[in-house]
């Protein structure tokens, strides 16, 4: 059954450059039944590119629709800040003072460009330079990239180049700022600071830089600007014009005051606007940014110093009214000895920036999944070694010769994604065992509504399941009364486990063990004294999520995990017989991307976009084990340790498979199925991986774990 699949469509428009054809082994071209649909087609190209170089200028940010675009696509796409410059002030990263012997420039530099990704990683789009840098907490400092006539000193901007280049190798922007009250002075008049002006605008013309957007002065109001043409309204409108006449597609403001004004003259000149916070109470900021968005520009803050708590209710307040935020951490970024230490500067702020900015796919029918398609994008936007994905790419093609889907993301991009016969996108064969986290997850849906009253029924994890499994009275075994939902998540409950040979699937009244078969009738040992893989318990589970929520299985999954993570393709499997009726056990399929959502759904700890899917207590009791079990699970002999609440533990596996999981972090959770089925997340590596196959048997699940987990870079792990 396909329940809500829409055809793919493909947003020919947005994804002109993502064009590709996907990987597949020419050994085994796709039938005409799994050929691959248009959405699909769009995707890759990952390993054709890898070692393409990057070029200054392969970052260009623009304007449209009042959005910020970097290459074309809105900056946060699939957030609740898409299109929202999100910055940090980081004007001293380039600062010298000609009059100290004590400080190094170029390791100041080097510090805050080894910093870059992690800041990148928490959702900063852009950060703000200074060619006369900003106040380093003590006066007397010469700090210029200016000549007295306007000129550009060449060795000042070598530091200023490698920032901007670093910058535009992680698609971030740069907001370069000219002018500075405290150095304004060494220009010797106005036909100086009109030439800087110039100067500095062709500069970054002639240079190629398309990731620059430039402020001509820093709060231009301010009574330490010598220079009228400067400090003026009129004169500092002037100055705008004459850097769009200078270079008409660069992108120009000036920034006002921290009481968020600025004047009609400054932002009639301008391309966008930049408020300063600093001195504006967070709840006068909504009034701020109303006056400012009639002019009817984007606007981005680019200065505030608060920190901490109050820096998030800022960014809150100021995203929510519709512009983009940035941070001065005066104290710490911008004060001598300055230092630049990625999230860590301010750790509150830096973590609700990245939960605000976080990615989320679009459905596929819709465009999907973003793609890094190039080796330096593999590189600088997901962290990962484009020479071990090469080498993953062949192992899985070699692995087994089934039909398969399998993609590895990170960062929320899918940096590897391999086809063979099976589309990613659309094709729902069915997925076994994972099944099982699927099912538990739902389940945990089920338990978060019941206990807020939004079911017919309450339920916890630790009430017994057969109250909610009327169909199975009466007990096949009186023991079964006291089994508990969680034992039946955790292989903990002596029904039917695997080791007794029985069939997995067959109708409910086999199911229930209202047949006469001893194996599904008697329970194998006491609830909670043993682990025994079930998959008949889960599809008691099933049963219990349809009596606690009053709508069948299938319909509250639908409803309540795949329709919220945009899954359009799933296939659910049914049982019939006894007094149960037509109802779906916890069996289905959908495709490998689909399978990653769930995955990366659990990575942002449930949370889809601005909506708590998943309950965040079931993502963090998945990370240990859910029950206290020692002895080894029946069948495989394995460590009880790994089954937890439907998901598994990778690491907690025994020493004989010891040589398999080593390099897979204890946090990873993952669920096999048979045939080569996976899902898996790694919290600490912000990794999340899938394959699909639909058929059946062994395959190495760990391995692929395993070699996902090794090309995460190492400066990145």
């Amino acid at each position: 059954m396909k329940c809500n699949a829409s055809p793919e469509k493909s947003r020919e428009s947005q994804l002109t450059d993502r064009r590709a054809t996907l990987d597949s082994d020419t050994r085994s071209r796709p039938s005409k039944r799994h050929r691959r649909c248009p959405a699909t087609i769009i995707l890759s190209l990952i390993f054709v590119n890898l070692c393409s170089p990057l070029n200054a200028g392969d970052t260009q940010v623009s304007i449209k629709d009042h959005r910020w675009l970097i290459n074309g696509v809105p900056v946060n796409e699939g957030s609740s800040c898409e299109g929202l410059l999100m910055n940090a002030r980081m004007v001293n990263a380039t600062f010298e003072d000609t009059a100290r012997a004590d400080f190094d420039p170029d390791a100041n530099t080097t510090e805050l460009i080894t910093a870059l990704p992690d800041y990148q990683l928490h959702g900063v789009n852009a950060i703000t330079q200074c060619l006369q840098g900003g106040m380093p907490g003590y006066e007397g400092a010469r700090n210029s990239a200016f000549e007295p006539d306007g000129t550009l000193r060449p060795r000042y901007l070598q530091r200023v180049e490698r920032v901007i280049k670093a910058c535009d190798e992680l698609n971030m922007v740069v907001i370069l700022g000219l002018y500075y009250q405290r150095q304004s002075a060494v220009l010797k008049d106005e036909a100086a600071v009109r030439a800087g002006v110039v100067n500095a605008v062709r500069w970054v013309k002639d240079q190629g830089f398309t990731n620059v957007v430039i402020e001509i002065a820093n709060e231009y109001p301010h009574g330490g600007f010598v220079h009228d043409v400067i400090r003026s309204a009129d004169g500092q409108a002037s100055l705008l014009r004459l850097a769009k006449q200078t270079a008409p597609d660069l992108l120009v403001t000036a920034s006002g005051y921290g009481d968020g004004k600025i004047d009609a003259k400054v932002a009639d000149a301008c391309d966008f606007l930049t408020p300063h916070w600093n001195g504006t109470p967070v709840e006068k900021i909504p009034e701020r940014l109303e006056r400012l968005q009639k002019f009817g520009k984007p606007i981005v803050c680019n200065e505030d110093d608060r920190i901490g708590e109050q820096a998030v209710a800022a960014l809150k307040a100021t995203v929510l009214h519709g512009a983009g935020y940035g941070l001065m951490l005066k104290d710490h970024n911008q004060k001598f000895p300055f230092q630049f230490h990625g999230s860590a500067d301010d750790a509150l702020f830096y973590a609700a920036l990245r939960e605000m900015t976080t990615y989320f796919p679009s459905p596929e029918s819709e465009g999907g999944w973003r793609l890094a398609l190039t080796g330096p994008q593999i590189e600088t936007q997901c962290g990962m070694d484009p020479g071990k994905l090469q080498q993953l790419r062949g192992w899985l093609l070699q692995s087994d010769d089934r039909p398969f889907a399998a993609v590895v993301i990170r960062h929320g991009r899918i940096a590897l994604q391999v086809e063979r016969g099976n589309s990613a996108v659309s094709d729902s064969r069915r997925v076994a065992s994972v099944s099982k986290a699927i099912c538990a997850t739902v389940l945990a849906i089920a338990s978060e509504k019941s206990q807020r009253g939004e079911t017919p029924r309450k339920m916890t994890f630790d009430d017994p399941a057969f109250e909610f499994i009327p169909w199975a009275q009466p007990l096949s075994d009186p023991r079964k009364a006291k089994i508990t939902v969680r034992q039946l998540l955790n292989h903990t409950s002596g029904i039917c486990p695997e080791s007794l040979g029985a069939k997995n699937d067959g109708p409910w009244d086999y199911v229930l063990g209202l047949s006469g078969d001893d194996r599904t009738s008697q329970l194998a040992f006491d609830p909670g004294t043993a682990c025994g893989y079930s998959t008949h318990a889960f599809a008691h589970a099933a049963l219990v999520c349809e009596t606690v929520t009053g709508k069948p299985y299938e319909e509250f999954a639908q409803e309540n995990l795949f329709l919220p993570l945009g899954i359009e393709h799933v296939w659910f499997q049914y049982y019939e017989g006894g007094n149960v009726g037509r109802k779906a056990s916890h069996g289905l399929g959908m495709p490998a991307r689909a399978l990653a959502r769930i995955g990366y759904c659990m990575l942002q700890n449930g949370r889809w976009k601005d909506r708590q899917v998943i309950p965040e207590w079931f993502v963090q009791q998945t990370g240990v084990p859910s029950h206290t079990v020692k002895t080894p699970e029946l069948r495989w002999k394995l460590n009880p340790e790994v089954f937890t609440l439907g998901w598994e533990l990778p690491a907690k596996h025994f020493a004989d498979r010891g040589k398999r999981i080593q390099g897979i972090p204890v946090d990873a959770r993952y669920k096999p199925g048979s045939g080569g089925q996976l899902i898996a997340f790694v919290p600490s590596l912000d990794l999340v991986i899938a394959r699909q196959t639909g058929g059946s048997g062994s395959w190495d699940y760990e391995e692929f774990l395993r070699r996902a987990c090794e090309a995460v870079r190492q400066e990145a792990k």
